[in-house]
């Protein structure tokens, strides 16, 4: 299976400091974003310490490919909530995470929070995530509309990250890929920013690097609040 993709991160125009991180390589099929969060750089610090952890431990793991994506994950957990325990100016530290194992016709897909993964298809946006905040709880028990999910002022509050306890619940599943798939990672610095028929017909310009330059630059357009990292993969074959 022939894997090519293009990723970016923008600091976006509200922020003084890039707390997202993201890792692609097309050779062993792995694609992570990560946002991070915490005070005194912190958010940085935890985003690169998942990215980080998570790529090393699929790396050194060749075990099922299946299940090596959820440990790495939970492995990553352990580490930043440890380091943000011992050290007080990490106190509350943490990240989100979506990520995406490729092999054999198949992909592991696994996030925590509200970074979100979407596939595009003939123009058409699916997307394979849902994010864990508040106002999805809320929206899913019906007390707020999608409308107000939008412009709610919790809207940003996680109700899972990577960090936050010792325990972290992954959501997994499995996809089967083919050639012509194109597959869409983001921080919700696109997501927030950026309208989803926007997303659909800006990801799907065919070239990935002119794709993600495009819908970045939408996004702080907009009014860029927060940082901005996309990914963009295609199945090639």
């Amino acid at each position: 299976m022939k894997l090519a993709s293009f990723g970016k991160t923008n600091v976006g125009m509200k922020r003084s400091h890039n707390e997202d991180a993201f890792y692609r390589n097309d050779t062993i099929g792995l694609y992570l974003v990560a946002d991070g969060m915490g005070v005194h750089k912190a958010g940085e610090i935890a985003s690169n310490m998942a990215v980080d952890s998570i790529k090393n431990y699929v790396l050194n793991h060749a075990g099922n490919p299946e299940l090596a994506l959820v440990d790495a994950i939970y492995v990553s957990n352990s580490l930043i909530f440890k380091s943000a325990s011992a050290n007080t100016q990490y106190n509350g530290m943490g990240t989100t995470i979506v990520s995406m194992f490729i092999y054999n016709g198949t992909a592991s897909l696994c996030h925590v929070g509200d970074s979100r993964a979407y596939m595009l298809s003939e123009g058409k946006l699916v997307k394979l995530t849902e994010d864990h905040t508040y106002v999805n709880e809320q929206f899913k028990t019906g007390l707020i509309t999608q409308q107000q999910m939008e412009t709610h002022a919790m809207r940003n509050v996680l109700t899972r990250s990577l960090g936050f306890s010792e325990q972290v619940r992954v959501e997994s599943q499995k996809l089967n890929v083919h050639a012509g798939d194109r597959y869409l990672l983001c921080s919700d610095g696109l997501s927030h920013m950026v309208p989803d028929d926007v997303i659909a017909e800006l990801g799907s310009i065919p070239d990935a690097v002119h794709a993600v330059s495009t819908l970045i630059d939408v996004a702080n357009t907009n009014g860029g609040d927060d940082n901005i990292t996309v990914v963009i993969i295609d199945i090639m074959e």
